[in-house]
């Protein structure tokens, strides 16, 4: 099969667009022909090294995946050749007590499909019977891969973790990345006023129509400063935040008295300071989320089918230009997903 790979960690120049022997699926695994495969940025800290969960080279990334059963294993009964479908993207221990009740991305051995096992950068994948889904009414291929770790992964972010409520100020930082434009979809749908922090006044238009109801340009404005203007010094209930060393300061000190900071990820850096007086005298909840369970993923495609969610596909491209994927995410030069489609 055709795929892009790497073989060291590295810049962009490390993908390869090459040949790979195709995998075979064992007795609950399904092999699966993709269709599409959205990027992530994970994908980029995987290749670069600064992150390393592959168990060895080469490597496929890709967690984003969205395509058409091509063989099944012997013991497989849900899926035939044929069948249209997603990817769930967590991978667990089976046996723990996170595991047993759906919490899967809450499992001490948790993985990802694209990081920990090959994934979608390929014409096939191979995958476990119960990590798919099947595929979505009313949507493209890539739409279907733009959709489903982004917005499972601010769904749990926002509804789960920050339990976010009608009424309720929410920022959204990087409003303008893939998880991003679903926090702002998300936010809205709930009732909640949504202010989006973007980095650059053609993508603040875009993140308008998409619901938002404030806009702060972080490249010309000081967000905590607009954010204290614009509630009157009284702060914001929520904060979405993932990008971590650059903004987390602020978006500690935006929150109002009881607010919530939920983050997922830090991509300016995992180190960040603040002063712990902001936390304590505020009662401020600092909460972790990490991608979403298989029963979210359920209420988020009902929503979808419903047309109430909107995938945002920034540009599609052939799954042989994968270094160029890498380099719009790594330039911030997108406006929701990039998208690889393999040859037929």
């Amino acid at each position: 099969m055709k795929a892009a790979a790497f073989h060291r960690y590295g810049g962009i120049d490390v993908l390869e667009y090459q040949e790979l022997e195709t995998p075979r699926p064992g007795p609950t695994e399904v092999l699966v022909r993709v269709r599409a495969t959205a990027l992530n940025y994970y994908d980029l800290l995987v290749r670069a090294g600064a992150y390393k969960p592959n168990p060895g080279f080469p490597h496929v990334l890709g967690g984003d995946i969205a395509g058409e059963v091509a063989e099944v294993g012997s013991q497989v009964t849900r899926f035939k050749p044929g069948d249209a479908v997603v990817v769930y993207a967590a991978l667990g221990c089976g046996a723990c007590e996170q595991c047993l009740i759906g919490e899967v991305n809450g499992c001490v051995d948790y993985r990802y499909v694209g990081a920990h096992i090959w994934g979608g950068y390929a014409q096939y994948v191979r995958l476990p019977e119960g990590n798919l889904v099947p595929f979505y009414q009313g949507v493209s291929f890539e739409e279907a891969a733009a959709f489903n770790m982004t917005f499972l992964t601010s769904w749990h972010m926002l509804v789960t973790r920050a339990n976010i409520r009608a009424g309720e100020d929410v920022l959204v930082l990087a409003a303008a990345s893939g998880i991003g434009v679903a926090a702002v979809q998300i936010a809205k749908l709930m009732g909640c006023r949504v202010i989006a922090c973007v980095g650059s006044d053609a993508k603040a238009e875009r993140v308008r129509e998409l619901g938002a109801d404030v806009i702060i340009n972080y490249t010309t404005q000081d967000f905590y400063r607009e954010v204290m203007a614009i509630t009157a010094k009284r702060g914001v209930d929520v904060v979405f935040e993932n990008t971590g060393k650059e903004t987390w300061d602020r978006a500690v000190r935006s929150l109002t008295r009881m607010g919530r900071l939920v983050t997922c990820g830090g991509t300016s850096g995992y180190e960040v300071t603040t002063n712990v007086a902001h936390i304590f005298h505020k009662q401020l909840s600092l909460l972790g989320s990490n991608h979403g369970t298989k029963r979210e993923l359920g209420t988020l495609v009902r929503l979808l089918e419903a047309g109430k969610l909107q995938p945002v596909v920034d540009r599609v491209l052939p799954l042989r230009e994968a270094r160029e994927g890498h380099r719009l995410l790594e330039e911030r030069k997108i406006f929701g997903k990039v998208v690889l489609v393999p040859e037929p």
